[in-house]
């Protein structure tokens, strides 16, 4: 290797995984200065970066001896030679030994689940029912924190991490915020309490916020934001999109699309890498997409519309297997908003993951078509969208909390 060029060199230490490059800089001088080269970071990570950003599946079809065993689908199939660079099984994570599992939640507590995703970090919990420890992680560089236990009894709850940065990408300090379901808020009168992890103070709290937007009618399913933004939908006059950011504590009122039904059952919210918000729905006669720009309060637009007739007939075997698994006929998956129930969206292509009989499909906006992409059965909850960041990605430090006399 000493007689290899530089160039060359790079080129061979650019096909490594990212978890392995602080192993390659203790080899020699010369390697460790080529890895922390500004040049060398920025090949690095823009070559890989395409193949870091889709979606994580989380089922419970596929155990592994420590828990839970995610997938993650990308448009970018990863060459062979960067296979083994992104841990999306999260086996990196600690085992618990069976000495400190207690008998009755033996089987939940060895289940690892990822909560939420933002800036190419997972926020994961270790239990579904009777959570007992929560989890900052990275699955590219392995790296990963574990958060003090809470200071409360606590199940699962919906939980959002958010990260603040100087402007420069570098993650200077993160929170993690545990709350219920909205439709759970009116029981107290218009009140969201939740619980708060901060790595700078290494302490856990419990805070309270009241609003004034709830109601009491029937809530949609709570989409999560890599912003750190909660999005709902309240069914009235006029459906409504509640956007709840944690990290500022704020929350925005957006109306639905113009063209949307009031209370559609097939419909999904989600983020695009950007700003944008993303807003599908498919009823008895047509599938659309909708985008709106951050900036923008009624900005909406509609950038992919198709009849639920044509879409079934340019799908006609995915429609005729999951009219066969619905024991029923297209025609009346059509009739009951049942036909590809909606999933979520992918974080920067134009695609969006359906329901086809228990298997997951991507559908391409630009195609009109879908391929399968997953054997496993996947609800809107379970998939989290995903994109690492084209630079390095490092968890900053829990700070010590004092220790009470």
């Amino acid at each position: 290797m000493d007689l290899v060029c530089d160039n060359i060199v790079e080129e061979i230490l650019r096909r490594l995984p990212a978890k392995y490059l602080h192993r390659v800089r203790a080899v020699s001088r010369r390697y460790n200065d080529l890895v922390v080269s500004p040049g060398f970071v920025a090949r690095y990570w823009q070559s890989h970066a395409p193949h870091l950003c889709g979606v994580f599946l989380q089922t419970e079809s596929l155990i592994r001896p420590w828990g839970h065993f995610p997938d993650f689908l990308a448009v970018s199939p990863r060459p062979s030679a960067t296979e083994s660079m992104f841990a999306s099984d999260l086996g990196f994570l600690p085992h618990l030994p069976e000495s400190e599992l207690q008998v009755e939640t033996m089987g939940d507590a060895k289940k690892i689940l990822i909560v939420h995703s933002t800036a190419g970090l997972l926020l994961c919990c270790r239990g579904r029912n009777n959570v007992g420890q929560y989890y900052v992680c990275n699955p590219v560089s392995w790296q990963w924190v574990s958060l003090p236990e809470l200071p409360w009894r606590h199940y699962r709850q919906y939980g959002i991490l958010s990260v603040t940065d100087n402007g420069d990408g570098i993650i200077r300090c993160f929170q993690v915020f545990l709350f219920n379901h909205p439709m759970d808020w009116h029981k107290t009168g218009g009140g969201l309490g939740f619980k708060v992890f901060s790595s700078e103070t290494g302490q856990w709290r419990a805070t309270a916020m009241r609003f004034s937007h709830l109601n009491d009618h029937g809530h949609s399913p709570l989409f999560l934001g890599q912003s750190g933004t909660a999005y709902y939908t309240t069914h009235g006059a006029k459906d409504l999109v509640m956007a709840y950011n944690c990290a500022h504590a704020s929350i925005r009122v957006i109306p639905s699309p113009d063209s949307v039904p009031e209370s559609p059952r097939n419909r999904c919210i989600g983020e695009r890498q950007g700003g944008s918000l993303r807003h599908a729905h498919i009823d008895s006669s047509v599938f659309e997409v909708w985008d709106l720009q951050q900036e923008s309060e009624n900005g909406w637009t509609l950038v992919h519309q198709v009849s639920v007739m044509e879409l079934a007939q340019r799908n006609l075997e995915e429609a005729t297997y999951l009219a066969k698994c619905g024991r029923s006929t297209v025609q009346g998956l059509i009739d009951s908003y049942s036909l590809f129930p909606l999933l979520g969206f992918h974080p920067t292509e134009d695609i969006i993951y359906m329901d086809v009989g228990h298997y997951v499909a991507a559908y391409s906006m630009e195609q009109g078509t879908m391929r399968y992409e997953s054997p496993r059965q996947c609800f809107h909850n379970d998939l989290f969208s995903y994109g690492h960041p084209a630079h390095p990605v490092v968890i900053p430090t829990i700070k010590e909390a004092p220790v009470l006399v």
